[in-house]
């Protein structure tokens, strides 16, 4: 028989134990007050042989399909029900699918824990799981009469069987998945997708059965356990041959996605979005509704920087923690995965604190990144579920993390050559050529967009007359007023001492003079202390657009915007002027930046 996946639902559980107790109610009854058309039987050594047949075949279940977990037990019940009668069968199914359930939810084999499964689920359950098979014995073995057409003929039975077990399967299964339509369920997802698996499943074994019955009428127990015992080796067979197969189609599909995420992380040089890329095909990879974390050390290897993902792969926390704290901390320490079960149980064993930060996980698995015998950081998984991940896990975060974390260290020997040490801007050669690729991108597809000079003013006083530690807090300040107000899609980039770029993708000149005149305003407003000292500057800036500047190519582009940031300067200087336009022959040049 067949176990469905577990739902919580109100109805459903009215339903699965309404189902349940009948059969318990009638089997009892049955045994109780026997109606006359029911054979007289017995529980005897052949009725306990025969229950642990049916007990080893449950035994055998293995999971088949992505939801569906079978036993090739079905037969075993019909053949008692043949030979010994409806109530006896409907007693071994009774006896051994309510005793299986209990040993699962004890064992916590299910999709939950059962510390977090309502109690009224597990009762309704346990009821359920051999009450509906007792109660389809019971019920059907009236209607076909089985108990009054004792003793059989060869021929009677041998289009009896057929007949009544598949009848029992799919009465059996249609009355089990309806507690799964009042959820949600499809019915044509029952139909078509499970009961044509199981039933070509569970019939394979019917020729087997048959033969235990005639075996049964020619030379008694002895023939039906030793065709019993065939049944279950073929089963013990089945159940050997789907597990290989399954490790290895799921082996399969490990190589096969971490090929695929391989070229996809190998593919992304910019940091932000290799993070990205990592925790998005890592949640794929993982599954169980889990969450992602990544963490890198930094130069000083005394802290790291840690990013969280949700579910989706969306970033949604960052956060710094010294280099030592935590599960990570562990993790880095020792240069070995960590996989817990109930984190929240175990985490003061691996921490200097007693409780994990946040009570809704409770699987936590995490592996170390290491680069060139180095560790550069950590990267894990949690999720809701106890026990959720297995070595399997473990073997596949293990590979995703050797991946990373040569991407990670490409994309940091990318940064050092693109991006500028002291501001984080890109440097003059990586800005010019993106500003290239633009000007490509514009000229194909009449796209607008706009560039900007700014030059920090009496820099090089302040340099002269602080020093240079304080001229370069000065340039971080500046730098940072320049990052903090672009989008996602603008870049900035550090074009010589003192000089600073933008480019602004598909904007139009008025929206570029107004982005230019906060970031104006803003660096007039900045306050840099250096040394108890309370250090102010300003910057005049140069905004040329296109198309509207008329330049006929990049050198002519950047030569205007460049001709306005003179002008603003010659003008008075901590303002704002644009590149003349084929509307305006001269440079518009604004007081403090305002028209």
């Amino acid at each position: 028989m067949a176990s469905f996946p577990r739902k919580y639902g109100v109805t459903h559980i009215l339903f699965v134990a309404g189902v349940g107790l009948s059969g318990w109610a009638a089997l009892v009854a049955a045994t109780v007050w026997p109606p006359a058309a029911l054979r007289e039987w017995t529980a005897d050594g052949e009725l306990l042989a025969a229950l642990c047949l049916c007990a080893t075949a449950r035994l055998l279940a293995v999971r088949v399909f992505e939801r569906l977990r079978i036993a090739l037990d079905s037969t075993f019940y019909v053949a008692a029900l043949f030979v010994f009668g409806a109530v006896p069968a409907a007693w071994l199914a009774l006896l051994v699918l309510t005793v299986d359930g209990l040993v699962r939810s004890l064992r916590r084999s299910g999709p939950a824990p059962v510390g977090e499964v309502p109690w009224r689920f597990v009762l309704a359950h346990l009821a359920h799981a051999g009450g509906l098979p007792a109660l389809m014995l019971l019920a059907l073995g009236a209607a076909f009469q089985i108990d009054t057409l004792h003793p059989h003929s060869d021929r009677l039975i041998t289009w009896l069987m057929p007949s009544f077990s598949l009848t029992f399967l799919v009465a059996h299964y249609a009355v089990a998945g309806g507690g799964q339509g009042f959820q949600g369920t499809a019915p044509r997802e029952l139909w078509t997708t499970f009961l044509p698996r199981v039933l070509i499943a569970e019939l394979s074994l019917l020729p087997l059965g048959l033969a235990m019955v005639l075996g049964y009428g020619y030379r008694g127990l002895e023939y039906f356990l030793l065709l019993g015992c065939s049944g279950l080796l073929f089963n013990a067979i089945f159940r050997r041959s789907r597990i290989a197969s399954e490790k290895l189609h799921h082996r399969v599909q490990e190589l096969s996605t971490l090929n695929r995420v391989a070229k996809i992380i190998s593919g992304s040089l910019e940091r932000r979005m290799l993070l990205k890329n990592i925790s998005t095909e890592t949640l794929k990879l993982v599954g169980h509704g889990s969450r992602f974390m990544i963490g890198l050390i930094n130069d000083q290897r005394d802290n790291a920087a840690y990013e969280l993902y949700d579910e989706r792969g969306e970033l949604y926390h960052r956060v710094e923690a010294p280099v030592d704290e935590g599960l990570s901390g562990w993790i880095m320490a020792r240069r070995t995965p960590l996989l817990l079960g109930d984190v929240q149980r175990e985490y003061a064993l691996y921490a200097k604190t007693q409780r994990y930060n946040d009570p809704r996980f409770h699987s936590w698995l995490g592996v170390p990144l290491v680069t060139y015998n180095e560790v550069i950081g950590v990267m894990s998984v949690q999720c809701e579920e106890r026990h959720a991940y297995s070595r399997d896990h473990v073997r596949v975060l293990t590979s995703i993390a050797d991946q990373a974390a040569v991407a990670i260290e490409n994309a940091r020997l990318y940064e050092l050559a693109t991006v500028d040490g002291l501001t984080g801007l890109l440097v003059r050669r990586h800005f010019d050529q993106r500003l290239s690729e633009e000007w490509s991108r514009a000229q194909r597809y009449d796209n607008p967009f706009a560039l900007g000079l700014f030059d920090l003013d009496d820099f090089k006083t302040l340099n002269d007359t602080h020093g240079h530690q304080a001229g370069d807090q000065v340039l971080r300040a500046a730098a940072g007023v320049v990052r903090n107000n672009m989008r996602t899609a603008d870049l900035a980039g550090r074009y010589g001492g003192e000089e600073f770029a933008f480019l602004l993708p598909r904007t139009r000149v008025d929206e570029a003079r107004s982005m230019a005149e906060r970031i104006r305003a803003d660096v007039a407003a900045m306050v840099v202390e250096v040394g108890g000292r309370r250090l102010h500057i300003t910057a005049s800036t140069g905004v040329a657009g296109h198309p509207e500047s008329g330049a006929s190519d990049i050198e002519t582009l950047v030569a205007r915007t460049d001709e306005a940031l003179y002008e603003a300067k010659r003008s008075g200087k901590n303002r704002v002027v644009m590149a003349p336009s084929g509307d305006h022959p001269t440079p518009q040049v604004a007081a403090h930046g305002r028209a």
